[in-house]
């Protein structure tokens, strides 16, 4: 379950630019998170996923939003 949870989270901060808080607090993102994680999964309970999610950052497991997200150049 970890892994699918790092792969889902990774591809959404790349992709959308989303942190773990984006993920808890914006009903969008978390609903995008959970599609992703059951296609996967199956049909896990929302509590526990993201209950998960939150145990991995604390863990220090998931790469940081920042880290993900692609920097623009700056002009030079």
């Amino acid at each position: 379950m970890d892994t699918v949870i790092v792969d889902v989270f990774t591809r959404l901060a790349r992709s959308l630019g989303c942190s773990v808080d984006d993920i808890l607090e914006s009903p969008e993102f978390r609903e995008t998170f959970l599609v992703e994680a059951r296609r996967v999964l199956g049909h896990l309970q929302e509590r526990e996923l993201l209950h998960r999610l939150v145990c991995l950052r604390k863990a220090g497991k998931l790469p940081k939003t920042r880290d993900l997200v692609a920097t623009k150049p700056t002009a030079g």
